[in-house]
């Protein structure tokens, strides 16, 4: 009896290994989306602070200007428009490299998710001829 319930057992476990790939197959998966979203708030945090550098920039900018008795008009209008254009390019180029990464993270999760479950499918076709015998098919 107990030699029958350790058979039927060993010939389960490529049942059992298949649920477990799959598990872990989706838990890489969440893994990933958790990370995606994670680099997307850092980007956002990064980009946050280099507008408010850039904002105490233009700011010093016009203090020191005005301090000067120079007016705002011509070069050193030019001047902080440059700044302020340089500084915009920078947070689009925060959050795009930031979105770049995270979907990378999410393509890491899905290729994850891909191979478990093929690896998953080949544990089941791997027990299939166990299984045969087990249930006389």
């Amino acid at each position: 009896m107990f030699e029958s319930i350790l058979s039927a057992l060993s010939k389960a476990a490529p049942l059992l290994g298949a649920g477990a790939k799959l598990y872990a197959a989706n838990e890489t998966r969440k893994a990933s989306n958790r990370q995606a979203n994670l680099i997307r708030e850092q980007a956002s945090r990064d980009a946050a602070q280099r507008q408010r550098q850039n904002q105490r920039l233009l700011a010093t900018q016009r203090a020191r200007y005005s301090a000067a008795g120079v007016t705002l008009e011509g070069t050193p209008g030019l001047v902080m428009d440059e700044t302020d254009s340089m500084a915009a390019q920078d947070i689009a180029d925060l959050y795009y490299f930031g979105n770049q990464n995270a979907n990378a993270a999410r393509r890491s999760g899905r290729a994850g998710m891909i191979g478990g479950t093929l690896d998953a499918g080949s544990s089941l076709l791997g027990g299939y001829d166990n299984w045969k015998t087990l249930f006389g098919w």
